[in-house]
């Protein structure tokens, strides 16, 4: 895409030196907690609030998960 900025970089998504965006995803009342392992997945709405979470054994194609976001999606 030739971009010219940094697309990943490591940052910390437990402890005290959490960066903002997990310091929010994870403090979400109904998904609060730390993240567990590695592709830990949470599910945003529209309204920026977290909907739904999805621990790492959890496949991207699963039918939980596009349910979810088909689910999400399709609400007003």
């Amino acid at each position: 895409y030739k971009v010219t900025f940094p697309m990943t970089a490591k940052v910390a998504v437990k402890g005290a030196d959490k960066v903002p965006l997990y310091a929010a995803l994870t403090s979400a009342p109904k998904y609060a907690g730390e993240v567990g392992w590695n592709f830990e997945k949470f599910l945003v709405g529209r309204n920026g609030e977290v909907v739904g979470r999805f621990k790492s054994g959890v496949e991207p194609l699963s039918d939980e998960l596009v349910g979810a976001i088909k689910k999400e999606l399709a609400a007003k």
